[in-house]
């Protein structure tokens, strides 16, 4: 998938796994408040090969890249949420982020409604989604301080 000013979006395979790592570390260094507590443990107990390969097993993932700079990330899990947004700093506001919806809305069946987790106090994520068609489901916040957002399909 390309597109204007150097953007592209590629699906990973369990071999793209350190670049996976690579992306989604810097993501949880560079924004550890927009990541509840449990994504965390991909910077201790579960940077394992194995655990990365496993992911990507697992989860659909994607990544952006723009200009060849890899600056973004988004996946849907099986049960059809999408897991692991995220957009580097410098690339937001470039189109990259809804690029990454539409990816991961193309894995979801026709019909299934996309569901997410975002952190509650997260208003500038809770309003992109809100532009993507989602709808805050649930006003009060999860054990882990999220919210749930879905967009029926």
């Amino acid at each position: 998938m390309t597109g204007s000013r150097g953007l592209h979006v590629e699906r990973l395979l369990p071999d793209d796994w350190a670049r996976f790592r690579q992306v989604r570390q810097q993501a949880l260094r560079s924004d550890p408040d927009a990541f509840a507590a449990s994504a965390h443990r991909w910077l201790s107990d579960l940077d394992v090969e194995a655990r990365w390969r496993e992911r990507l097993e697992a989860v659909a993932t994607y990544v952006a890249s723009l200009d060849g700079t890899d600056v973004g990330t988004a996946g849907v899990s099986g049960e059809h949420e999408l897991l692991g947004m995220w957009v580097a700093p410098a690339a937001r506001g470039t189109g990259v982020a809804a690029r990454l919806v539409d990816a991961v809305a193309r894995d979801v069946p026709a019909g299934t409604p996309l569901h997410l987790r975002v952190m509650a106090g997260n208003d500038v994520g809770v309003r992109f989604y809100t532009r993507c068609g989602f709808v805050l489901t649930d006003p009060e916040p999860d054990a882990e301080g999220c919210l749930t957002m879905t967009r029926p399909r």
